[in-house]
């Protein structure tokens, strides 16, 4: 579908107000110093009736673009005639990290993780503007979020959905919706765990009373062979959430066999040669060795062990370890009550 129009500014209530169309376009938020525009990019189904307002993100980490293809095709694909509500759906949050099929934006003087700066302030660097403008002009304005995520240039990872769990409510509806999202694995985040500071968008969601979810996939690793299987379950996961929440009518399809786990990151000490030992979805057992990082004549100078079982979500996918750097994403197995 073409941009049909280009704003300055948003407004929720302005923008979902005509019933029963689709429209797409761009918000012009800051000039480059050449003199370009710096767009943010939105996508508004607005149903025949009123009803929740669905907010689905992708490529806060510009290196993460799976996402942005399932959000293209939902869009395509749903008729709001056929809506109860509206589908507010931006496809790349962070342009410039996009464009330069990176992690982060280079346009701040010193480069700021996207989704580590909220609820983000209007008078600070390019990076936490942006997060200030979504979080006020679209999270806080949505009944529910999902945003999505992927092992982007660095990680491969097995297909997971974080949701909180924090036992209230709102807490509930994400639960319900990571499991009507339909992966497996279902990443659980804990009061325990849970801290707005991180300024993790999610975690800020929760913190105004917006249930969100986080799916996680896809990567650079998988793209070859699995993008299109991937896109199709982002495409499927969108579409049985809008169910869940009856701005589409059918009734959501019914997933049981999900996997809640806590999940951790393991780092290493030194930087080296990184040779993962374990493969993605393995269970291991404590004690048992992931990883072995090696100098440049061969020799093993540390070792990344479970630190209990678990089951391997995902792993550095460099050959090449970072000192105190990512190694092995780890999991586990919790009860989901």
């Amino acid at each position: 579908m073409k941009p049909t129009f280009e704003l300055y500014d948003f407004v929720m209530e302005d923008a979902i107000k005509d019933r029963g169309i689709k429209k797409c376009g761009v918000i012009h938020f800051a000039r480059r110093a050449n003199g370009s525009w710096i767009d943010i990019p939105v996508m508004i189904a607005s149903g025949k009736k009123d009803g929740p307002i669905l907010l689905v993100d992708a490529c806060h980490h510009g290196d993460e673009h799976e996402g942005a293809e399932g959000i293209i095709r939902v869009f395509n694909s749903i008729d709001p005639q056929k809506m109860r509500g509206t589908l507010v759906a931006i496809p790349v949050l962070n342009v410039d990290a996009f464009a330069e099929l990176r992690r982060y934006g280079t346009q701040d003087m010193v480069p700021l993780d996207l989704n580590r700066s909220y609820p983000g302030n209007d008078i600070g660097s390019l990076t936490k503007c942006i997060a200030d403008f979504y979080f006020t002009r679209f999270i806080k304005k949505s009944t529910a979020v999902i945003t999505i995520h992927g092992g982007g240039n660095y990680l491969y990872l097995e297909p997971i959905t974080d949701y909180m769990h924090c036992g209230d409510e709102v807490s509930r509806i994400s639960q319900e919706m990571a499991e009507a999202f339909g992966i497996e694995k279902l990443w659980q985040i804990d009061e325990s765990e849970y801290d707005p500071k991180n300024g993790i968008m999610d975690e800020n969601a929760y913190s105004v009373h917006v249930p969100v979810i986080l799916p996680e996939i896809g990567g650079q690793v998988t793209r070859l062979d699995q993008r299109e299987k991937n896109i199709d379950i982002l495409e499927n996961g969108i579409v049985n959430v809008m169910k869940y929440l009856n701005i589409l009518e059918e009734d959501p399809v019914e997933y049981n066999n999900h996997l809640h786990l806590q999940i951790e990151f393991l780092f290493t000490k030194h930087g080296g040669i990184h040779k993962p030992l374990k493969k993605g979805g393995e269970r291991v057992k404590k004690g048992e060795t992931l990883a072995i990082v090696t100098d440049l004549f061969g020799n093993e100078i540390d070792k990344i062990v479970a630190p209990y079982d678990c089951v391997v979500e995902g792993y550095w996918a460099y050959s090449v370890a970072l000192p105190r750097g990512w190694s092995y994403v780890i999991g586990k197995e919790v009860s989901g009550n």
